[in-house]
């Protein structure tokens, strides 16, 4: 009698772990399902110029630009997982893998998220990118929530559009982003902050390329920097605009209009040697977009003077 209590208690513990298996499959149909060579074939590499390399999967996007120092990187992406990815073909196309310096353009996670697969180099941003990865990673367990809400809206819009469409590529994309970030949380992921940063302003001197870093003050975040390579004419700008100058601003005060200004002039200062600009999500951008941003900067600048000193500017 008691060994046919302890089988049937078998089988419905058996039966309840079945459920719970199946309940979870209903509710979230794609998790870890797509392969590693899926995801490879979706990895896209743009060579820039000879020494530089944009790498990315949809929005995910990592720069390498390769010196006779070393390699330097722009951003990390949004997971170890992926980014590590990013690291093997880098090394690939470079044939070599001294990574010198990993530079963050700012704090927000999808930059810093792969900051772990580039350790070994020094990693460089400005001073409040570390006080705000600090902020946002105290809970791990509301980001997992959050990640798995974002994972599931997308894979409910992937559902309404025909598979062969542009759109439905970019979803897919999308959803291995997020769905990586959620399987590294899962797998008690590193978190890795920058070693070394900055107030104001860094010069970084690599022989053959030099990297003048200049802080914006608080625009899309609170630790936003240009980053300009003048022998590539190169300029990337992080999240601060995108195509046609369009700026990507968080409530802004007027205490910081100060820190625009020095870094509009700082822009202009270089403009007519700056040929190429990078955003944070690689698009490509030019001299017309940089100078539309300038000008919404002077916007900017003349609006807060119509501001009382206490008050924050919004636009």
């Amino acid at each position: 009698m008691k060994k046919n209590v302890i089988v049937k208690s078998i089988i419905i513990l058996a039966s309840i772990c079945i459920l719970i298996f199946l309940i979870w499959i209903y509710l979230f149909p794609n998790r870890s399902n797509k392969s590693n060579e899926n995801i490879d074939k979706l990895i896209s590499v743009n060579k820039l110029n000879t020494k530089t390399l944009i790498v990315s999967l949809g929005y995910d996007v990592v720069m390498a630009i390769e010196t006779q120092k070393g390699i330097a990187v722009i951003d990390a992406g949004i997971s170890n997982s992926l980014t590590a990815k990013y690291r093997k073909i880098i090394e690939r196309e470079f044939k070599r893998h001294d990574f010198a310096y990993l530079i963050n353009t700012h704090s927000h996670w999808d930059h810093t998220g792969g900051n772990q697969v580039f350790a070994d180099a020094v990693i460089i941003a400005h001073e409040n990118c570390v006080t705000e990865m600090s902020e946002y990673w105290k809970d791990k367990n509301k980001i997992k929530l959050n990640l798995q809400k974002i994972v599931n809206d997308y894979e409910n819009k992937l559902k309404s559009f025909d598979p062969e469409w542009q759109d439905s590529l970019e979803i897919e994309k999308q959803i291995i982003r997020y769905q990586s970030a959620y399987n590294d949380l899962m797998t008690n992921r590193l978190v890795t902050f920058p070693t070394i940063t900055f107030k104001d302003t860094m010069n970084l001197f690599m022989s053959d390329l030099s990297f003048h870093m200049i802080y914006f003050g608080r625009a899309h975040s609170g630790s936003d920097i240009l980053i300009y390579v003048p022998e590539l004419e190169l300029l990337m700008t992080g999240d601060l605009f995108s195509e046609g100058g369009r700026a990507a601003f968080d409530v802004l005060e007027k205490k910081d209009i100060k820190q625009w200004m020095t870094a509009k002039k700082w822009i202009e200062k270089r403009k007519d040697n700056i040929e190429t600009v990078v955003n944070g999500h690689g698009s490509i951008l030019g001299k017309n977009d940089l100078a539309a941003f300038v000008k919404y900067i002077n916007e900017m600048g003349t609006e807060s003077k119509r501001v009382s000193s206490t008050g924050n500017v919004k636009m």
